[in-house]
């Protein structure tokens, strides 16, 4: 059955907004209305048929200099879905787009008004929904959903423990990847070094303290004594000044190429040997994710959801957070070992094949709008 859906989530880089988009997307194709409510088009969302995007004006005020978007997200949130005749509102993140989604159910009344879906991403619980400042209304506003998602057992868990929501279920339905788009090379594309035969180490994300960037360029000094190779930063954000400064301290300028943020990473993915992610904290792990589809090995930390994406001595290799001796040595025994290389890629993409799938994950989607709308 065709349903009419609204969407929200942040417009930056960032898992949370990606999968947004992928889902709306997937979901158009499909047939349903889908309406994003964002503050404006994040960064992979295309123009497509049956996808409106609604951006969210948020005026200033003396008194808000700054204006007040999870009031101005609410009220359009409350409009779309009238105008539209929204059957379901989801959100991507909970702090605000959850009790933003809250409030506009509570503007639009009514006998039928929409069913509310809340899909946490990970900082949204882990560390903001623990702030003494936010915890009280993100916990509230997640209990006013009528569903909740998280992509890993682990962040599953995690909301349920850390936000004291008791029984509440917490859905699993993991992330996913389209492995038509992020799919391997067929042959080496053209790199930003000037040796095209050198052996390439990556790394992506929105460049937070808990993604330890700083981490990734240690681990490619260590590693780069061993096996020649550049490094490839794809990202940016709080972190990036420090990197530089590194890299100039260094004088790494010829070997580490920081490519800024990229709406389409595969083709840094496919030019990939090595994918690196040493975070702090992974409530699942997309970027790794991205990079497996490409059939490259990932070194990763064994934190949070990580080990749900990342097979151990399978897909990648997984060590304790702030090893950087360990994951050093783990990048030079994949680049030193071809047919290791080799093993680790074929099993990556299988299992992307095989568990990580766009249609499956999207079906879930489906079938648990059609359980809250009273359809199964």
């Amino acid at each position: 059955m065709k349903r009419r859906i609204g969407l929200t989530c942040h417009s930056a880089f960032g898992g949370s907004g990606v999968i947004a988009s992928e889902l709306g997307l997937a979901l158009a194709e499909r047939g349903h209305d889908v309406h994003f409510v964002c503050a404006h088009a994040p960064p992979r969302l295309i123009a497509a048929p049956h996808v409106t995007l609604h951006q969210v004006s948020t005026p200033t005020h003396a008194l808000l200099p700054h204006g007040e978007f999870t009031l101005s997200l609410a009220t359009t949130l409350a409009e779309v879905a009238k105008v539209h005749r929204l059957e379901v509102l989801h959100a991507h993140y909970a702090i605000p787009q959850a009790t933003s989604l809250w409030l506009a159910r509570e503007l639009l009344g009514g006998a039928h008004p929409p069913r509310l879906v809340t899909t946490v991403h990970g900082t949204d619980v882990l560390t903001l929904g623990k702030d003494p400042a936010l915890a009280p209304i993100v916990r509230a506003s997640l209990l006013k959903c009528d569903a909740l998602t998280a992509p890993s057992a682990y962040l599953a868990q995690a909301t349920r423990t850390g936000l004291w929501l008791g029984e509440r279920t917490v859905e699993l339905i993991g992330n996913f990847v389209d492995p038509q788009h992020f799919t391997p090379s067929r042959s080496r594309r053209s790199t930003p070094f000037s040796d095209p035969t050198l052996k390439v180490v990556s790394h992506a994300s929105n460049f937070r303290s808990v993604k330890r960037i700083e981490d990734v360029v240690k681990i490619y000094l260590q590693a780069a004594t061993r096996v020649p190779c550049g490094l490839v930063l794809i990202g940016d954000g709080p972190e990036r000044a420090g990197v530089e400064r590194l890299v100039r301290e260094q004088g790494l300028g010829q070997w580490v190429k920081l490519v800024g943020e990229q709406h389409d990473v595969v083709p840094w993915l496919q030019l990939s040997d090595v994918f690196v992610l040493p975070s702090e904290v992974e409530s699942f792990g997309l970027a790794a994710l991205e990079a497996l589809s490409c059939g490259v090995p990932v070194v990763a930390t064994d934190v949070g959801g990580l080990p749900e994406v990342v097979k151990h001595e399978v897909t990648g290799l997984l060590h304790p957070v702030g090893d950087v001796a360990a994951m050093a040595a783990s990048v030079v025994r994949l680049l030193e070992d071809p047919s290791l290389h080799r093993r680790f890629a074929l099993a990556a993409r299988e299992d992307v094949l095989a568990h990580w799938q766009r249609g499956p994950k999207v079906d879930a989607y489906e079938a648990l709008y059609e359980r809250l709308l009273g359809t199964t």
